[in-house]
Protein backbone atom coordinates (compact mmCIF):
# COMPACT_ATOMS: atom_id res chain seq x y z
CA UNK A 1 0.00 0.00 0.00
CA UNK A 2 1.43 3.60 -1.08
CA UNK A 3 -0.13 6.43 1.28
CA UNK A 4 2.06 8.98 0.03
CA UNK A 5 1.55 8.82 -3.59
CA UNK A 6 -2.25 10.08 -3.53
CA UNK A 7 -1.15 12.89 -1.26
CA UNK A 8 1.63 14.00 -3.86
CA UNK A 9 -0.38 13.90 -6.70
CA UNK A 10 -3.22 15.46 -5.26
CA UNK A 11 -5.34 12.81 -5.70
CA UNK A 12 -9.35 12.36 -4.25
CA UNK A 13 -12.84 10.72 -5.26
CA UNK A 14 -15.90 10.94 -3.94
CA UNK A 15 -17.33 8.56 -1.64
CA UNK A 16 -21.20 7.51 -0.69
CA UNK A 17 -21.45 9.97 1.65
CA UNK A 18 -20.75 12.83 -1.45
CA UNK A 19 -17.22 13.70 0.20
CA UNK A 20 -13.46 13.91 -1.23
CA UNK A 21 -11.52 11.21 0.34
CA UNK A 22 -7.80 10.21 -0.17
CA UNK A 23 -7.57 6.70 -1.89
CA UNK A 24 -5.13 4.28 -1.49
CA UNK A 25 -2.67 3.18 -4.12
CA UNK A 26 -1.78 -0.14 -4.51
CA UNK A 27 1.83 -1.00 -6.44
CA UNK A 28 2.86 -4.36 -8.26
CA UNK A 29 6.48 -5.03 -9.11
CA UNK A 30 7.67 -7.76 -11.16
CA UNK A 31 10.47 -7.86 -8.78
CA UNK A 32 9.95 -6.97 -5.16
CA UNK A 33 12.41 -4.36 -3.48
CA UNK A 34 14.33 -6.33 -2.13
CA UNK A 35 14.91 -8.86 -5.05
CA UNK A 36 15.35 -5.75 -7.09
CA UNK A 37 18.28 -4.12 -4.57
CA UNK A 38 19.94 -7.61 -4.99
CA UNK A 39 19.58 -8.05 -8.45
CA UNK A 40 21.14 -4.59 -8.28
CA UNK A 41 24.06 -5.43 -6.29
CA UNK A 42 24.94 -8.11 -8.13
CA UNK A 43 24.86 -6.17 -11.35
CA UNK A 44 27.03 -3.85 -9.51
CA UNK A 45 30.05 -5.77 -8.38
CA UNK A 46 29.91 -8.80 -10.92
CA UNK A 47 29.19 -11.20 -8.09
CA UNK A 48 32.46 -10.28 -6.86
CA UNK A 49 30.90 -8.65 -3.33
CA UNK A 50 33.08 -7.42 -1.12
CA UNK A 51 34.72 -9.70 2.05
CA UNK A 52 31.61 -8.23 4.39
CA UNK A 53 28.89 -9.10 1.91
CA UNK A 54 30.21 -12.35 -0.03
CA UNK A 55 28.00 -15.17 1.48
CA UNK A 56 31.67 -17.30 0.94
CA UNK A 57 34.55 -15.21 2.83
CA UNK A 58 37.17 -18.05 3.00
CA UNK A 59 37.63 -21.54 1.36
CA UNK A 60 39.75 -23.58 2.59
CA UNK A 61 41.87 -25.49 0.13
CA UNK A 62 43.91 -28.58 1.56
CA UNK A 63 46.32 -29.76 -0.82
CA UNK A 64 45.98 -33.56 -0.16
CA UNK A 65 43.50 -35.99 1.97
CA UNK A 66 45.83 -35.92 4.61
CA UNK A 67 45.49 -32.28 5.64
CA UNK A 68 41.63 -32.69 5.95
CA UNK A 69 41.67 -32.85 9.89
CA UNK A 70 43.33 -29.67 10.03
CA UNK A 71 41.52 -28.27 7.71
CA UNK A 72 38.08 -29.06 9.72
CA UNK A 73 39.60 -27.75 12.80
CA UNK A 74 40.25 -24.33 10.97
CA UNK A 75 36.84 -24.51 9.35
CA UNK A 76 35.75 -24.43 13.01
CA UNK A 77 37.83 -21.71 14.38
CA UNK A 78 37.05 -19.44 11.56
CA UNK A 79 33.17 -20.55 11.96
CA UNK A 80 33.56 -19.78 15.76
CA UNK A 81 34.30 -16.02 14.64
CA UNK A 82 31.65 -15.57 12.42
CA UNK A 83 33.67 -16.15 9.00
CA UNK A 84 31.45 -18.19 6.44
CA UNK A 85 33.91 -20.83 5.24
CA UNK A 86 33.94 -23.78 3.45
CA UNK A 87 36.45 -26.29 2.44
CA UNK A 88 37.41 -27.73 -1.08
CA UNK A 89 37.30 -31.83 -0.18
CA UNK A 90 36.96 -32.74 -3.83
CA UNK A 91 40.38 -34.76 -5.23
CA UNK A 92 41.49 -32.44 -7.90
CA UNK A 93 44.67 -31.01 -7.96
CA UNK A 94 45.72 -27.67 -6.10
CA UNK A 95 45.80 -25.92 -9.33
CA UNK A 96 42.05 -26.22 -10.25
CA UNK A 97 40.73 -25.84 -6.34
CA UNK A 98 42.37 -22.72 -6.59
CA UNK A 99 40.86 -22.06 -10.29
CA UNK A 100 37.53 -23.13 -9.21
CA UNK A 101 37.67 -20.53 -5.68
CA UNK A 102 38.54 -17.76 -8.39
CA UNK A 103 35.80 -18.64 -10.93
CA UNK A 104 33.02 -18.68 -7.77
CA UNK A 105 34.94 -15.49 -6.84
CA UNK A 106 35.73 -16.29 -3.10
CA UNK A 107 37.57 -13.28 -1.48
CA UNK A 108 40.16 -15.65 0.18
CA UNK A 109 41.27 -19.37 0.12
CA UNK A 110 43.44 -20.52 3.33
CA UNK A 111 46.05 -23.64 1.26
CA UNK A 112 46.55 -26.13 3.73
CA UNK A 113 49.76 -28.67 3.22
CA UNK A 114 52.64 -30.77 5.60
CA UNK A 115 54.29 -27.42 6.50
CA UNK A 116 51.31 -25.52 7.22
CA UNK A 117 49.98 -28.45 9.69
CA UNK A 118 53.23 -28.93 11.54
CA UNK A 119 53.28 -24.92 11.86
CA UNK A 120 49.86 -24.70 12.86
CA UNK A 121 49.34 -22.04 9.94
CA UNK A 122 47.56 -21.49 6.52
CA UNK A 123 49.14 -19.82 3.09
CA UNK A 124 46.49 -17.20 2.46
CA UNK A 125 45.58 -16.10 -1.15
CA UNK A 126 43.46 -13.03 -1.90
CA UNK A 127 40.96 -13.16 -4.90
CA UNK A 128 42.57 -9.91 -5.84
CA UNK A 129 45.63 -10.22 -4.54
CA UNK A 130 46.99 -13.36 -5.28
CA UNK A 131 49.48 -14.44 -3.04
CA UNK A 132 49.44 -13.11 0.62
CA UNK A 133 51.82 -14.95 2.63
CA UNK A 134 51.86 -17.67 5.86
CA UNK A 135 49.77 -16.70 8.52
CA UNK A 136 49.20 -18.10 12.10
CA UNK A 137 45.43 -18.91 12.61
CA UNK A 138 45.50 -16.12 15.34
CA UNK A 139 47.01 -13.46 13.07
CA UNK A 140 44.40 -14.73 10.20
CA UNK A 141 41.01 -14.67 11.98
CA UNK A 142 42.32 -11.03 12.95
CA UNK A 143 43.28 -9.83 9.59
CA UNK A 144 39.63 -11.59 8.26
CA UNK A 145 37.79 -10.29 11.50
CA UNK A 146 39.31 -6.78 10.42
CA UNK A 147 37.22 -7.40 6.86
CA UNK A 148 34.49 -8.38 7.70
CA UNK A 149 33.05 -4.84 8.96
CA UNK A 150 30.44 -3.24 6.85
CA UNK A 151 32.10 -0.09 5.68
CA UNK A 152 29.73 2.90 3.91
Amino acid sequence: FDFNMPERFDMTFTGEDGKEHRPYMVHRALLGSLERFFGILIEHYAGAFPFWLSPEQVRVIPLTEKEMDYAYKLMGLMAEKGIRVQIDGKADKMGAKIRRAQAEKVPYMAIVGPKEVAASSVSLRSRTEGELGVFTIDKLIDKLNSENICVV
